[in-house]
This record gives structure tokens, sequence and C-alpha cells, in this order.
């Protein structure tokens, strides 16, 4: 039921309350019939494409909550949060909405007679929200009333995946046809491929996903959307590439990137341009250092798959150092009256201040050029239609309950991509939106673009056909494949046919064993699930290696035993047609034994070279057994 207007229950009552709220100087209010809470700003996730006036989606006790700037909302500008930023909870018609303010003011009795409805004269947006007038304090004081529903819409029709359609399915029985289905729906799992777009989390369905790529350059195609890269000849197939920060209206990865770097490095030079004065005057004593240890935080914790990035990275974290250990050298010969030494070293310090500088400005210069090692490109396919999509990176493969995934709150404004969902993890407090692929298949402009490139591509191989050399081309998209997820194991790439794995996840937590193998690590809770975890370097006798950010754990059955592989990293899904798979050779070149490889993978002609596993054989019969007793 939808709640009663301030006018209504004032009607109703001769009175009602009237939670009253500040936006920059102005007051205004809810009946507080509409109001069920008033809580901190929580943490949220930015829902793509959504109007500007949505700050996000957060997680209310179980509830997705969609946050609207009231500001925003009604054409002001936009005030930073201080630890007075409320959000007001309403409940229209049983969804949930957050409303935005600078400040809550009181709970205030409004009498029938004190309520005006609005005048003629108001114009503007605003004027559609409000409801009526409220004079207090003998008209000293004016409250603007407003109407939450109206507020609160988004202009968007409801539909079969809006929070309101859901609870009308709930309500009328539609969504629970039986004690059976209740029970299977507990239990149900859909498999999600996450990655990272500007700081958020995102998945498709793990069957729409055909395999992850390293990023390389599309051919152009003219008169296309911004957000076509271009296109490229993935095994005899046309495959536009988008860039999906673009489609989601985010800046690229290489400004973000750049723009974490540069007011670091600006701090710095006003750094090194005040400490030359102190030097310059002859001042002793103690130099802030700030800036250096800030500097010190963020190249440590910056990371990259370009070797050229993480080089330059190095150079100036190297450079850094060496200029805190020349500062603090110049305290130390002040504090001991070596007034010489410590100008030497203060001479050093600004050098190697400096050089750090010039090394910053050549890190900014190379991410334009070496961000896209760290990007991948998902293959996703929806009704026969292929596009791969330029993604930050891709985070993991998770088995995820279909109970923790909810419908998308209706606060999009359309476009090319919309979500399909929103998965709940670790209790809400992690939110992963499901991008909605046939969505983003239907775009006219997309199937334009793939069916342009397509008929080029078939005049070219009708062409080459009638010289004799198209069979390659022709038939390159019905010859037998296997799709494999290939990692990285002591500088060499494995590859696992995907059939026979589970889930990719993080490394975490490890409990040992007493008395296991010496390959086993220990055990490891997944999700509720005790899993015994393999050390595959110890397994393949390769040397050992610490885990990093990068180590991973593919959880794969062996003979039954759902056992967790480490790795050193994942590196991409790819489909290998099986004429490019040799059996393997007698002399076995990656440290591993012959026994364990079923396979030599050969991508792009050869170039590169996969070592396919028979997960089947990692362990013996025995081995397996002893593996069970691990659990």
């Amino acid at each position: 039921m939808e709640p009663l207007t301030l006018q209504q229950s004032a009607h109703s009552k001769d009175e009602s309350q009237l939670v009253t709220f500040m936006l920059e100087d102005e007051e205004f209010g809810f009946d507080i019939m509409s109001v069920q809470e008033i809580i901190r700003l929580p943490k949220m996730a930015k829902v793509p494409r959504s109007p500007g006036y949505v700050d996000g989606i957060a997680n209310l006790r179980g509830v997705i909550l969609p946050v609207i700037d009231m500001r925003t909302r009604f054409g002001m500008e936009r005030a930073p949060e201080t630890d007075r930023t409320r959000v007001l909870v309403v409940d229209i018609d049983g969804v949930k909405t957050g409303l935005r303010v600078d400040r809550v003011k009181q709970v205030t009795r409004v009498l029938r007679s004190e309520v005006e409805p609005p005048p003629p004269a108001i114009q503007g947006t605003t004027s559609n929200y409000l409801e009526g007038l409220v004079k207090l304090d003998n008209g000293q004081r004016i409250v603007m009333a407003l109407n939450a529903a109206q507020v609160c819409e988004m202009g968007v029709a409801p539909n079969e995946g809006s929070a309101k359609a859901l609870a009308d399915r709930v309500e009328t029985g539609q969504g629970h046809n039986s004690g059976a289905r209740a029970s299977n729906a507990d239990t149900a799992v859909q498999k999600l491929v996450t990655f990272r777009i500007a700081k958020e989390e995102f998945a498709f369905p793990m069957e729409h996903v055909r395999e992850i790529l390293r990023v390389q350059a599309p051919n152009r195609v003219p008169d296309v959307p911004d957000y076509v890269l271009g296109v490229l000849t993935v095994r005899g197939q046309i495959l536009p590439v988008i860039d999906l920060r673009l489609l989601l209206q985010q800046r690229s990865l290489a400004d973000e990137f750049a723009d974490q770097n540069r007011p670091l490095r600006e701090e710095y030079e006003r750094w090194i341009e005040s400490m030359s004065e102190t030097f310059a005057q002859g001042s002793h004593g103690k130099v802030d250092a700030s800036s250096a240890e800030q500097l010190r935080k963020w190249l440590s914790e910056t990371n990259s798959s370009s070797q050229a990035l993480m080089e330059s990275v190095a150079k100036a974290r190297g450079l850094n150092e060496k200029t805190l250990k020349q500062l603090q050298a110049r305290t130390k010969y002040e504090e001991h009256g070596d007034l010489e030494a410590a100008r030497t070293a203060g001479v050093e310090t600004l050098n190697a201040a400096r050089e750090t500088v010039s090394a910053l400005r050549n890190f900014e210069d190379l991410i334009a050029k070496n961000i896209h090692e760290d990007q991948r490109i998902i293959v996703v396919d929806s009704e026969g239609v292929v596009l791969g999509l330029v993604v930050d990176r891709v985070h993991e493969v998770l088995n995820v309950p279909k109970k923790l995934v909810e419908p998308p709150p209706a606060i999009t404004s359309g476009g090319g991509m919309e979500l399909s969902g929103v998965a709940k993890l670790n209790d809400g407090s992690r939110l992963i939106m499901l991008l909605d692929v046939a969505h983003l298949t239907k775009d006219e402009k997309l199937r334009a673009v793939q069916n342009n490139a397509r008929a080029a591509v078939e005049a070219a191989v009708h062409e080459q056909k009638e010289q004799g050399a198209s069979d390659r081309v022709e038939g390159s998209q019905e010859l037998s494949e296997v799709q494999l997820v290939t990692f990285m194991l002591a500088g060499e790439e494995y590859g696992v046919p995907i059939s026979q794995i589970q889930e990719i996840d993080r490394l975490s937590k490890i409990t040992r064993v007493p008395k296991a193998a010496a390959f086993i690590e220990g055990v490891t809770n997944l999700r509720g699930e005790v899993i015994p975890v393999l050390d595959t370097r110890k397994r393949f006798e390769l040397p050992l290696k610490t885990p990093d950010d990068r180590t991973r754990i593919i959880i794969v059955d062996l003979g039954g035993v759902k056992t967790g592989l480490v790795v050193d990293s994942v590196r991409q899904v790819l489909h290998l047609a099986k004429k490019d798979i040799a059996p393997p050779p007698q002399a076995i070149g990656s440290g591993v034994e012959k026994q364990f490889i079923s396979g030599i993978g050969k991508v792009d002609a050869g170039k590169r070279m996969i070592v396919l596993l028979d997960v089947e054989k990692i362990l013996s019969q025995q081995e397996r057994t002893e593996l069970t007793q691990t659990q």
C-alpha cells in the first residue's frame, strides 16, 4: 500500500509528523510514514549508465538499496560527505530507496492549517516533487514538503527484473510454486566470470563466456560508436572489440592510472622546492619527509603485468629510497655537528629527489602504451552474436548460489549495457554487478559492425578459394576445438580443459595437515566446504616460490575429490583447435614429467607453446585415497 501524502495524512487526523532535512540552506521534509529509518552513508557500488543523481547501490541488511543524491536530483551542486551526511531510507510500495541529504534536522509536528499547496508560480523540476509548503514559527520558517514517491521515481517503467516486479511475483505466488522448487533454488549455483572496471566488480555468466584473450590492436572500422575499437579475426570469426569503460561512460584505464601518479608527483615537486629553500637558507633540523613516505607507499602497492611499467616503478622506488636515505644521513650529520657532511648529504638528497621526479614522469609517459598488458578481452556469446569486451582485469571464476543473486534495481538509464542482477557475497559486503549480455548483443550498431566485417572477410575468403587457398579459412570454424584455461608455473604456460575446472579462486588461508604428502599444502575452507590444496610446483618438483597477489587456486575434480591446485597466475581462457595439439615429445623441456602431460598446444602458428596437463594423472589412486583422508 502506498503511504499517505502529507496533505492526506494531515487531513485524516488534523496533524502529522514531518522528518525535515537540509540541502544547502534550504529545509525540506517527508511525511514520517514514508521514512523507514535514517542511516549514515553506506559503502556503495556504482551502477553503470545509471542517472547522474544515483550514487550507487548498497546492501542494507540483505536488501539492495539504490541511493539517490538529493542535491543532484534537484539540480544543485554535489556536496562532499561530512560527519553529518545522512541517508533517509524510504519505502514506496515495498521498494526501499535511500535519499542522501546534507543533514537531518528534526521531526516536526505539522497541523493541517500549516500546510499549503504549492503556489502556481513555482516552476522547474523541483516543483514536480513538491507536495506543499509548511509554514512554521508564525511563517518565519518555511519547509518544502516533498512527495517521496515522486522523488524516488527513476523514470523507468517496472519490468520483470525490477524489485517491484519481484515483490509482486512473490506476493501473487509466482515466485514459489512448490516447496521442492524453493529447495532447489537454495542449492542451485551460477558460475560467474568476475572482472574489474573502474574499481567496481562486475561479472558475466560463465555460459556466455567463450574465452579470454590478451588485448591486441584491432582493425579500425569507420562510422561506429566511439566505444567500438574495431574488429579482430579470431580463428576465422569476426569479433567486434568494445571498450567496456567507454561503454559504461568511464575514463580510460590509462588516464585513471596516470591520475593516481600525477598528484603524488606534483606534491613531491613542491616538497623538493620547499626542501631546496630550507637547505639554501642554512636551516637545520629535521625535514618533513611525508611526501616521500606517501610516494614510497604508493610505489610499493603499484602492480602491473607490463614489464616496462614495473621497471619504471622499480627505478622510481630505488631513487626515492636513496632520497630518504640521504635525508636521514643529513639529519644524522647535523646532530653530530658535521655541517660540511650535512651540506653534501643535502645536495645528494635534492639530486636523488629530482631524479625520482624524472622517473615518475617517464612512468606517466609509458602508461598509455603499456597499460593494455593488464587488460583482457572477454569474448561473450549470446544468441549467436559474439563480442569482445575489453576489461581492466579478470578477477576470478566463482560458483555463486543463485539465492544470493537478486534482480537489479531499476535505476539504469538505458544505452548499450544493462544489469541482469546483483550478487551479494560475504554477507552483503561484496556486491558483484552482473551485466546483461543479451541486451548488449541486441545493439543494432554492433550487429551492423559484425555483419559488415563478416561480409568483407567472406569476400576475401571467396577470392582465396578461387586461388585454391581458402580451405583453412573456410573450415576453421568447423574444426573440433577444446576450450582451455591456461596458467603460469615457473615461467611456463600450462593448460587444462575448462570442463575439468570447477572454479578459480584467490589463495586463501591454508591449514596444515600433519603427516600429509610433501606436496599437500593443507586444507582450505571454500564457502563451507573443506578442500585439500596441492602445491603444483612441489608436485612437479619445480623451484618453490612465495605466493603473491597473482597466485590462484584452480579447483579441479581428481577422481571424485575436489582439489585445489596452487598456480603462479591464471593467464586466459581460449579455444584451441585439436589439429594444433601435438603429442608430447620424448624430450620434455618444461621441467614436468611426461606422465603428467597430454599434449603440446601450438598458438599463433607455433610461436607460443602451451603444455597441456592430464589432471587425472596428477595423483595416483593411492595418493587420491590419502588426499581424501586429509578432508
